[in-house]
């Protein structure tokens, strides 16, 4: 189980204190865990009962504090699936997949995730590990030698493109916006570059919403676990989801990953939605 402490944590010497006081843990480890104004790692904890009663006393505290599932970084029932295009309708959005279109209200929005994907980088990880001692074992290589030095070679480039990830509420399956190929000018948004052009619609969106955009993939200490556990993550292709989360067709697959990014969009979208019903709860008890 993540413990996982909200952005809205202030990061003053009297958080740090009381964090200590609770947790037991010295305040330099602490400081290099979480920092204001973005999601961290407190603890990774294997007993589910540790993890709710340390929140429970964190709370007690007065901490923003949330308790998720380790498994959500790679939850093969948690889909990234293009985005194409857009439109804003007043309070409602279609969103314009790969073969329908689907209109939701924007309140349905929980967050944005906004970073950069780098496809095909994990492969080259993955495969320059899969070297067989055939290659080095011949002075003179035969047919099948060659071949093995071929298929571990590890591939020379990747793609890197600036996304944003749609995180709703109610269901668990993610819009994806790739920069690259997404329809900004039916929005009417011009821009010098595709990920400028990105960050004036994410900005609108988290306007209409009031809904927070993540930008901490870079810095947070999430990163870290979740680029752990896209390390180890195998590849479950998904069909496009419907409005009520059932597919929508066996041919629309979920698009190609990137092992750092998605886990950790995977976490803060979860994150989010915990933290937005626990505060929901607290309301209607006031």
């Amino acid at each position: 189980m993540l413990v996982l402490v909200g952005p809205s944590f202030a990061g003053g010497d009297a958080d740090y204190q009381r964090l200590s006081q609770v947790t037991g843990m010295v305040a330099y480890d602490l400081r290099s865990r979480l920092k204001p104004g973005m999601w961290g790692l407190l603890k990774a904890l294997a007993d589910e009962v540790e993890a709710q009663r340390l929140a429970a006393s964190l709370k007690a505290a007065g901490l923003p504090v949330v308790v998720i599932a380790r498994e959500v970084a790679t939850d093969p029932a948690r889909p990234i699936v293009a985005l194409k295009g857009l439109r804003v309708e007043g309070q409602a959005l279609t969103l314009e997949l790969r073969e329908r279109a689907m209109e939701v209200p924007v309140a349905a929005l929980c967050c944005i995730v906004r970073g950069e994907a780098q496809v095909g980088k994990g492969g080259a990880r993955s495969a320059g590990s899969a070297t067989s001692s055939a290659t080095f074992r011949a002075v003179v290589p035969d047919a099948s030698d060659l071949q093995v030095f071929r298929e571990s070679s590890p591939p020379i480039g990747f793609e890197a493109f600036a996304t944003a990830d749609l995180h709703f509420h109610s269901v668990p399956w993610i819009a994806r916006i790739d920069a690259r190929s997404f329809d900004f000018r039916s929005l009417g948004i011009a821009a010098a570059s595709p990920a400028s052009a990105l960050d004036t619609l994410v900005d609108r969106l988290a306007l209409l919403g009031r809904i927070r955009v993540d930008r901490a993939a870079r810095a947070s200490s999430i990163a870290s676990f979740t680029q752990q556990a896209g390390r180890h993550m195998t590849p479950h292709p998904h069909p496009v989801p419907s409005a009520q989360g059932a597919p929508m067709s066996q041919r629309a697959r979920e698009i190609s990953g990137d092992e750092r990014f998605d886990p950790y969009s995977r976490v803060i979208g979860e994150a989010e939605r915990v933290l937005a019903a626990q505060l929901a709860a607290t309301a209607v008890k006031a």
